[in-house]
C-alpha cells in the first residue's frame, strides 16, 4: 500500500512538472536550459546562448549529445583550484581510511558503513572544493548546513551506539544496509547544503524547512518522553508529523512567493532535514527498552531462522533495517511527491485568490 501511494504520488507530480514544461521544448532543450541555469553566474550567459544553438541541431541523439555536454560543463565546469581540489580529495580519501581502521577496531560491524560514509562524503567535499565561488554563503543556508550535519551527526551517533550495545543487531553480511545508510545520510547533506538556486526566495525557503524541521524536532521528542517506547511505536516508520509540517510549510513558501519550484523545495528540504533527526530521536530510544518480545507468528519463525542471540538483537535489527529502507528512503520520497503536489495547488491558486480580491 505504501509503495502504491507513493508511486501514485510521483507520478502524479512528474505529470505536473510535464505539462509545466511543455512549452519550453523537447527533452534535449530542457535539459540544456537547465544546465544552463546551473552554471556559475559569469558562465550563465555563456550557457544560455549555447542552449539556444541547439535549434539548429538536428536528429534525437545528436540533440542528446549536446545537452549532455552542456550538463557535463554544468557538474564538472573547468577546475579554479586545482591544488584545493586535490588538497580536499587527499584528505577525504585518508578520513574514509583512517575512519575503518579505526570502526574495525572499535565497532567491528560498522566497518563497511564507515567506509562508504567516508568515501561519499569525501567525494562530495571534492565536488563542492571543485565548484566553490568566493564570497561568504548567507546567514539561511548556513543555519541550514549546520542543522543537516547535527541531524546527520546524531543519526550517525545512534547507529553506533546500536552497534556497542547490541552488536548482533547490526551485523550485516551483504553490507547493503550499511551502504544504504551512507547513501541516504550523503544525499541528505548534499540536498540541504547546495541547494539549487531560486534567487530572491532562497532565504524564505531556507527558513521556511528550518521551521518546519525544528518544529517535527520537538513533537518527536515530546513522543518519545511522554511514554513507555515499544518496538510497535517504530514499526510503521511513518510520521504524521513530518507529513504536516511538510504540508504547511509547502503551502506558506508556495502562496507567500506565488513559487511552485520554492514551495517544493520548502517542502521537499522540510522532509530531508527531518529524516535522519527522526531517525536518531527513535533508535535512541528504542536502546531504552529493557524488554523484548515476539508478537507475531512471522517474527517468531524469522527469529528461529536468524541466528540471533537474543530476542532484542533480532527485534532491533528488523526496526533498523526498515527504518533504513522505509523511514530513510521511502517515507521522504513520498513527502517529495506530496510536496510537488502542494506546491503545484497552492502556486496556483495564490493569483486567482489576489485577482478575485481586486
Amino acid at each position: 500500500m505504501v509503495l502504491v501511494v507513493t508511486v501514485v504520488i510521483l507520478v502524479a507530480g512528474a505529470v505536473i512538472l510535464a505539462r509545466r514544461g511543455g512549452a519550453e521544448g523537447d527533452a534535449p532543450e530542457r535539459l540544456a536550459a537547465l544546465a544552463a541555469s546551473q552554471l556559475p553566474a559569469e558562465r550563465r550567459d555563456w550557457g544560455l546562448a549555447m542552449a539556444a544553438e541547439l535549434t539548429d541541431v538536428r536528429g534525437q541523439v545528436p540533440r542528446w549529445r549536446f545537452a549532455c555536454g552542456m550538463l557535463r560543463i554544468a557538474l564538472f565546469p573547468p577546475v579554479r583550484h586545482r591544488i584545493a581540489v586535490l588538497t580536499v580529495a587527499t584528505a577525504g580519501l585518508a578520513v574514509a581510511v583512517a575512519g575503518t581502521l579505526l570502526a574495525a577496531n572499535a565497532v567491528p560491524t560498522m566497518p563497511a558503513f564507515t567506509a562508504a560514509l567516508g568515501l561519499l562524503l569525501g567525494g562530495y567535499a571534492t565536488m563542492v572544493a571543485w565548484r566553490w565561488r568566493s564570497g561568504q554563503p548567507p546567514l539561511p543556508h548556513l543555519v541550514a548546513g549546520g542543522a543537516a550535519l547535527a541531524g546527520a551527526s546524531a543519526a550517525v551517533t545512534a547507529a553506533v551506539r546500536i552497534a556497542i550495545a547490541r552488536p548482533a543487531a547490526t551485523a550485516d553480511g551483504t553490507h547493503l544496509f550499511a551502504i544504504l545508510f551512507a547513501v541516504e545520510l550523503t544525499g541528505c547533506l548534499s540536498l540541504v547544503l547546495t541547494p539549487p538556486r531560486l534567487g530572491s526566495h532562497s532565504r524564505t525557503v531556507l527558513w521556511g524547512a528550518l521551521a518546519g524541521a525544528l518544529a517535527c524536532t520537538a513533537a518527536w521528542v515530546i513522543i518519545a518522553l511522554a511514554g513507555q517506547f515499544s518496538t510497535e511505536q517504530v514499526t510503521g516508520y511513518f510520521s504524521p508529523v513530518s507529513a504536516a509540517a511538510v504540508l504547511v510549510v509547502t503551502s506558506c513558501v508556495a502562496a507567500s512567493s506565488r513559487s511552485m519550484p520554492a514551495g517544493a523545495k520548502a517542502g521537499v528540504l522540510t522532509a530531508v532535514l527531518g529524516a535522519p533527526i527522526h531517525f536518531a530521536i527513535d533508535m535512541t530510544a528504542l536502546l531504552q527498552v529493557r524488554h523484548f518480545a515476539l508478537t507475531s507468528p512471522f517474527d517468531m519463525s524469522a527469529y528461529a531462522r536468524g541466528g540471533y542471540p537474543t530476542v532484542a538483537s533480532y527485534l532491533i535489527s528488523d526496526t533498523l533495517g526498515g527504518y533504513i529502507i522505509t523511514g530513510m528512503l521511502l517515507y521522504p520520497i513520498a513527502l517529495t511527491g506530496l510536496a510537488i503536489l502542494v506546491a503545484a495547488a497552492t502556486a496556483r491558486l495564490r493569483p486567482t485568490a489576489a485577482g478575485s480580491a481586486d
